[in-house]
């Protein structure tokens, strides 16, 4: 029986369009980057009292133009932004705005790994038994990448910073709190505003795959009452096994296998010595000298081992 993974489903252009409409941010010329409407978002918090630390120390750094483009930057300063705008008196909008553009960034960013084999056909999904020597043997053998070792301690930080509303999330379910905090960061890039099943934005159903969740909606939603939705859908709930081969194996399937064949994971192995390069660009389309540039959920893993706040697997 040949499985189809439900990240390998293609959306269509009227939910495509759906998820560009439900954004609170306010329209952008075409010319600005991200990076400059990151800079706009932080001109309007000091002009309405609100510190922009972050904005401020990438400023100062000697950062090329294409690095201050880059995910691994705009992603921290956009969680910062938003976290100190929401708790700052009338800076609601900008709070909402930084969130919109951090679903944009992110979804230009995350890729998804359709169930196909490299001629593009259609191939069933691995069985956990075939994979679980290959993880551990990967795992025993990963070290973070120099270079971005900042970039996984500041991922590591917000996971620790975020742990109690991951864990009301995952303790009535059986889930290990950095498994649903891991989650969030590879399908959110840290925004609460948006939903843990694909990042759709929280202010309605979810319109991409997995479509309509929710269900029923209620609306408004709470960020937590959504996350349990995305993990019980994934049936990730009541499960005994967490660990490190079964943990592991979650996490690839919840991306999808097509990377099988090409390269190990970046959903994975991304920012570690397992990964090099090769990305899914867009669904079902392959770049194989695009380098990820989210954090590895397998490399965040590490860095939550190595500061303590997670025992060995």
């Amino acid at each position: 029986m040949t499985v189809v993974h439900r990240r390998g489903l293609l959306v269509g252009s009227v939910s495509i369009a759906l998820i560009n409409r439900i954004g609170r941010a306010r329209a952008q010329p075409a010319q600005q980057s991200p990076l400059q409407q990151l800079q706009n978002l932080e001109e309007r918090a000091r002009a309405a009292g609100v510190p922009t630390p972050a904005g401020d120390a990438a400023r100062a750094a000697p950062l090329s133009a294409q690095e201050q483009e880059s995910y691994v930057q705009l992603m921290p300063r956009l969680v910062d932004l938003i976290d100190r705008a929401e708790t700052s008196t009338g800076a609601g909008d900008i709070a909402g705005d930084a969130a919109d553009l951090l679903g944009r960034v992110h979804r230009a960013e995350r890729s998804y790994a359709p169930l196909l084999d490299v001629e593009g056909k259609s191939r069933p999904a691995p069985s956990f038994d075939s994979l679980r020597e290959e993880y551990r043997r990967l795992f025993d053998t990963c070290t973070i990448a120099p270079k971005y070792q900042t970039a996984v301690h500041q991922n590591v930080e917000l996971l620790k910073k975020n742990r109690a509303r991951y864990e009301r999330v995952g303790q009535p379910l059986g889930i290990p709190w950095y498994f649903v905090g891991i989650c969030h960061a590879m399908e959110c890039g840290f925004n609460f505003r948006t939903h843990l099943h694909n990042g759709d934005p929280l202010v309605a159903p979810t319109v991409q795959v997995p479509k309509g969740r929710p269900a029923p909606w209620t609306s408004p939603m709470e960020w937590e009452t959504s996350a349990r939705d995305a993990m019980t859908y994934e049936k990730f709930n009541g499960q005994q096994d967490w660990g490190l081969e079964r943990t592991l194996y979650r996490w690839e399937q919840y991306n999808g296998w097509g990377y099988r064949g090409r390269v190990n994971s970046p959903y994975l192995w991304s920012f570690s010595n397992q990964y090099t390069k090769g990305k899914f660009v867009r669904d079902s389309v392959w770049d194989p000298n695009k380098v990820s540039e989210q954090c590895g959920t397998v490399t965040m893993l590490i860095g939550l081992v190595e500061a303590g706040d997670v025992p060995k697997l």
